[in-house]
């Protein structure tokens, strides 16, 4: 059944989202785009203020933004359960890119693919490639997301097949985009595992605003009631 997950920039905000009922707790820094990676030091603070139980992810910002950079030690994923890469303009050989940067980047927190639904826009693989190399690589889970946040995700219900391969596969599928209360409920025949939010869960709706509690249960609410309807959508189909 589906949970909701929110993404943070600081501890303050991860304590408001837990108040509200989030499920999974994802850092990340949304001024420096989609996936836009924090500071290691923000994930630690994070972590610090979120109970265990709640899993965590981290953003890691797009593969070719790793060109340069040095990866950080191992210590600096402790007690983090997931860490994402963004594909925008990765070329045609990221497959072999991403896999070089994972093995740098060593043991730690499972990988979740992302996938990119303005792909062409994005210049991004496509996503019925980038879920083959993410279930030929054991990836723990596949994102789906927008790349160009000024613009509707194009996700609809015709993903369906989509997700269900990439469930029948093993993994779990999180959806994010731009959703909002009125956008899970239009997307709860996909069944996702998890709905990822931001913007709709900031003060004014804007994702570069700081995370309000009230908004995120909310939210949790309208989650609730997607549950409600996947497993009356499973009965009648029983």
């Amino acid at each position: 059944m589906p949970a909701l997950l929110v993404s943070v920039r600081s501890p303050e905000e991860a304590r408001a989202a837990v108040a509200g009922g989030a499920a999974v707790i994802d850092v990340k820094e949304p001024d420096r785009g989609p996936l836009g990676r924090a500071e290691s030091e923000v994930w630690r603070a994070v972590r610090e203020v979120v109970p265990r139980r709640v899993p965590m992810s981290v953003a890691l910002g797009e593969l070719v933004e790793w060109e340069n950079q040095e990866a950080p030690g191992p210590s600096a994923f402790a007690g983090i359960d997931y860490r994402k890469l963004g594909l925008a303009g990765a070329g045609p050989n990221w497959a072999e890119a991403w896999g070089r940067l994972r093995s740098a980047l060593g043991e730690g927190p499972a990988w979740v693919a992302v996938v990119y639904a303005d792909w062409g826009r994005a210049s991004a693989p496509h996503p019925d490639r980038a879920l083959e190399v993410a279930l030929a690589t054991k990836c723990a889970g596949v994102l789906i997301d927008t790349w160009d946040k000024s613009q509707p995700s194009p996700v609809d219900l015709s993903w369906i097949p989509w997700v269900h391969s990439a469930q029948q596969g093993g993994l779990f599928v999180a959806l994010a985009g731009g959703l909002d209360v009125a956008g899970i409920e239009r997307l709860a025949p996909l069944s996702p595992d998890l709905f990822a939010v931001r913007a709709s869960a900031c003060a004014g709706a804007d994702r570069l605003g700081t995370i309000e509690t009230k908004r995120v249960a909310r939210l949790a609410r309208a989650v609730r009631r997607a549950q409600v309807a996947v497993k009356r959508a499973l009965w009648v189909g029983c």
